[in-house]
């Protein structure tokens, strides 16, 4: 597959570091800095912005304001020094979690003023700029603060910084803040725009070839209003799909959680209609059996056939309802599961097959999986080729 074809799919739900923008929703598997330590934190999951700050008694008005100004925005102010984290491991709870789940970044880049030899030395954080630079890595809307007088380190002196005074503090905040909240919202509302667009591609695939999506009369609607999976109808194949793309861990444990729900239901149902189809068929047999002892009795006399006509109408009534029933069981019985995996996580495809199988249900349902290249369901094979133009 070609990158443009790749990217062409995967905008919006596929994420490269080199593609990043601020605030993606997308899983951050693995700790940055512990070897195979799992992380899975999501990226701008939360209306917060995270304050990286030195502990200084100064900037402690400071610290107050910027709090008062973000609650008002309907933002939540997280600032590291003043979080608890007690029997917790302190930089994955209180810093990079925070940072990561964050929806914008704030960084107060002061330096600390220290008496050496009987002079004052200005001392720059380490741990404020080692956490602006994992919000740069992270691709964070940051806004940088310094107070005016004092120097950026070198490396970020080219960097937009706002100078501050006790004069232009407010009005500087103001703007700021209203910048940031403004482009991380515009970008939160396109992202979730084109996640649509790309799902709408595969369901689009699924759908010429042969199966319909089905609306809320759809009468397993009730099963899976509620789940990640979107429903489809195949009136040739006489079977119904239940669709979901998984671009991350998190989608695919709801995939997974979903299916079991899904089925019980479903078995539920097959349960109910099967009672149904028996009853139905007990009162036909025994209506039939009465209609063949009433014909016997029948003359050709017009006023004594109108009753054996309606009686007749009772009995079709119940033949249609049988076949309605005997239909949807037939659905159900035919039913399957299908996710298409994005790069990102295809290669959980084996233990979501091993955690499948591990379900003890009545009702056994197939599961294809399939990538962003196309699928397989039964044998019907699905391309998720765009037409060439």
């Amino acid at each position: 597959m070609s990158m443009d074809r790749f990217y062409r799919y995967t905008r919006g739900f596929l994420h490269f570091p080199e593609m990043q923008q601020p605030t993606q929703f997308r899983e951050i598997a693995k700790c940055f800095v512990r070897k195979d330590h799992p992380c899975g934190k999501f990226l701008g999951a939360s209306k917060s912005c995270f304050v990286a700050c030195p502990n200084i008694k100064e900037i402690k008005i400071m610290l107050q304001l910027i709090t008062e100004k973000l609650t008002k925005i309907g933002i939540e102010s997280i600032i590291a020094i003043e979080q608890r984290a007690y029997g917790q491991d302190i930089f994955c709870t209180k810093i990079c979690g925070k940072i990561i789940e964050s929806q914008f970044c704030l960084v107060i880049l002061d330096d600390t003023i220290e008496p050496i030899n009987g002079a004052t030395a200005n001392i720059p954080n380490p741990n404020v700029y080692y956490e602006y630079g994992l919000m740069t890595a992270l691709g964070k809307h940051v806004i940088p603060l310094q107070k005016d007088g004092q120097d950026l380190a070198f490396n970020i002196q080219t960097h937009d910084t706002i100078k501050y005074t006790p004069d232009n503090l407010s009005a500087e905040l103001d703007r700021a803040l209203k910048d940031a909240t403004k482009i991380t919202e515009e970008y939160r509302a396109g992202y979730q725009r084109e996640e649509l667009m790309s799902q709408r591609l595969f369901v689009r695939s699924i759908e010429i070839n042969g199966y319909k999506k089905k609306d809320y009369n759809w009468f397993l609607d009730d099963d899976i209003n509620d789940t990640v999976f979107t429903g489809f109808g195949h009136p040739e194949r006489r079977e119904c799909l239940f669709f979901s793309l998984a671009n991350n861990r998190e989608l695919l444990r709801s995939c997974l959680t979903d299916m079991q729900v899904i089925i019980k239901r479903l078995e539920s149902d097959h349960d109910e209609f099967s009672k149904q189809v028996d009853s139905l068929d007990k009162e036909i047999k025994a209506q039939k059996k009465e209609e063949e002892q009433r014909k016997q009795l029948l003359t050709e006399e017009k006023t004594r056939m109108r009753p054996y006509l309606a009686y007749e109408r009772s009995i079709d009534t119940k033949i249609e309802k049988r076949a309605d029933r005997t239909s949807k069981l037939e659905l159900i019985q035919n039913g399957k599961f299908a996710i298409v995996l994005t790069p990102e996580v295809i290669e959980l495809r084996p233990k979501v097959l091993e955690e499948y199988e591990k379900m003890n249900n009545r009702l056994t349902l197939p599961l294809y999986i399939g990538d962003i290249s196309g699928i397989n369901i039964g044998d019907l094979s699905i391309s998720f080729d765009l037409p060439n133009i």
